[in-house]
């Protein structure tokens, strides 16, 4: 399965597809360029593990829960 770098644009946070790539050190490189370009929106490009460009669009349009180990426990 290959690597989808995207960038989320607009209000809606629709993503825009800038590249692909087969292994994650390729698509890692390809993400960190982007980024150091884009300066200081750079937080919007993401790269996604994905079967297909729909698969890769579709998991980066689905909100994430916060992940409750990062505030502390809620004993």
């Amino acid at each position: 399965m290959p690597y989808f770098v995207f960038r989320r644009t607009g209000l809606a946070g629709l993503p825009e597809r800038l590249a692909e790539a087969p292994a994650y050190r390729e698509a890692r490189a390809i993400l960190r360029e982007l980024r150091a370009r884009e300066g200081g929106d750079a937080s919007a490009i993401r790269m996604v593990f994905a079967a297909n460009e729909f698969e890769a669009a579709d998991l980066l349009a689905q909100p994430r829960e916060p992940d409750p180990s990062l505030y502390g426990a809620d004993d």
